[in-house]
């Protein structure tokens, strides 16, 4: 049996689960969601695709978005959220996470659900960041992101995860954390 099997096989008894992948651009959020949600069929949702034309444009020229324009894309995303909760689908969420006002909306949307923060050197994920080529985000926004990105508090169960891993080790250790967290549902 698999994990989403065993543990999360989503029926109108048992609530699913949100698992939202965080961290600053560059360190990996969608590949590693994308890769778990083929592995345990959770409906995968990236936060990126719920930004309007104008802000990816806003963003693409290095300019940050203010909280005032973050709001519609965080409702945005909330209430799909929402849509896969009521439709008992499990999901796993690639979300910057920079603001913990944001979070709170986010991890609302389900009951149960947990939080994964990736991170590393600054400089390792400088170093993926200029790799990537295939993305709007200006490189001129990483260091708005680190500043950006308020503490964490324990009101929700928290994996941190260290990018300098293999996508397979993340993947593993994500796994344990779910499994040991379940016992608790």
């Amino acid at each position: 049996m698999t994990l989403s099997e065993e543990v999360y096989r989503p029926n109108a008894e048992v609530d699913p689960l949100l698992i939202v992948v965080m961290g600053v651009s560059g360190t990996g959020k969608s590949t590693l969601a994308n890769e778990f949600s083929l592995r345990h069929q959770f409906t995968y949702l990236d936060a990126d695709s719920f930004h309007s034309e104008q802000a990816i444009q806003q963003m693409s020229q290095g300019i940050p978005l203010t909280n005032t324009q973050r709001i519609p894309w965080i409702n945005r995303i909330y209430e799909q959220l929402r849509k896969y909760r009521q439709q008992h689908k499990n999901c796993i969420l690639a979300y910057s996470g920079l603001k913990k006002a944001h979070r709170e909306v986010i991890f609302s949307a389900y009951t149960h659900r947990l939080g994964v923060l990736l991170n590393a050197d600054p400089q390792l994920i400088r170093e993926r960041f200029a790799q990537r080529s295939d993305h709007f985000m200006s490189s001129k926004l990483l260091d708005n992101q680190f500043a950006e990105m308020e503490p964490f508090d324990n009101n929700e169960s928290l994996l941190n995860l260290n990018i300098s891993c293999s996508v397979e080790e993340l993947i593993e250790q994500l796994q344990n954390f779910i499994s040991a967290k379940a016992l608790k549902f």
